[in-house]
C-alpha cells in the first residue's frame, strides 16, 4: 500500500522489519513520536500484521504533518476475505478529539474500497468508546447489529448512498 496523505496526516506503511521492532517494544528509526506512543494495544495491532504478512494490508503510523510526530496508528486486521477487510486504529491521548482518527479512517477506507475485490470495510469498537463511534460515523460507516461486547460498523463501497471517503 502506498503512503497516504490527508489534510493533516501522512499515513506511513511500516515494513515487516519496522513492524517486528515495534512488536518487540522498540520504536523504529525515522519517526518522531508523540507523547503516549506506543499505546497499550500497539504491540497487539502490529502482531496481527506480522502474522498475516501482507504489507498492502498492513500496519501504518499516523504522522501529524504539522510537526512530524506520530500521533496514532491504523491498519488492517488482515487481507481481504469474502470481499471485506477489517481495520483498527488508535490515537494517542494528547491528540484525541481533533479529527485525526476520522481522517485516517477515511483515507484507509478510500484506498481499500478502490482495490479489486474489496466491497466493504469493517470496524468495531467498545460500546462505551463514544469518540471512536463518532469517528466511524463521520467517516460514513453505518452501524450493524452489535455483538455482546462490541459495536460493529461497516462501510460498503457499493452502497447507492455512499461515495468513497476522500484520501486527499
Amino acid at each position: 500500500m502506498p503512503d497516504l496523505e490527508t489534510a493533516r496526516l501522512s499515513i506511513r506503511a511500516l515494513s515487516g522489519e519496522q513492524g517486528a521492532l515495534l512488536a518487540e517494544g522498540e520504536l523504529p528509526d525515522g519517526f518522531a513520536y508523540g507523547e503516549g506512543y506506543p499505546m497499550p494495544d500497539t504491540q497487539d495491532g502490529v502482531k496481527l500484521f506480522l502474522r498475516h504478512g501482507v504489507r498492502e494490508y498492513g500496519f501504518h503510523l499516523m504522522v501529524r504533518r504539522e510537526d512530524g510526530r506520530v500521533v496514532g496508528e491504523i491498519g488492517f486486521v488482515g487481507p481481504p476475505r469474502a470481499g471485506a477487510v477489517t481495520i483498527g486504529y488508535a490515537v494517542v491521548p494528547a491528540a484525541r478529539r481533533q479529527g485525526f482518527a476520522t481522517e485516517a479512517i477515511e483515507a484507509l477506507t478510500g484506498w481499500a474500497i478502490a482495490q479489486p475485490g474489496v466491497q466493504e470495510v469493517r470496524a468495531q469498537t467498545l460500546p462505551d468508546n463514544e469518540p471512536s463511534i463518532r469517528a466511524l460515523l463521520r467517516a460514513r460507516f453505518i452501524e450493524i447489529e452489535p455483538l455482546e461486547k462490541v459495536r460493529r460498523f461497516v462501510y460498503r463501497g457499493d452502497s447507492a448512498t455512499s461515495s468513497p471517503p476522500s484520501s486527499s
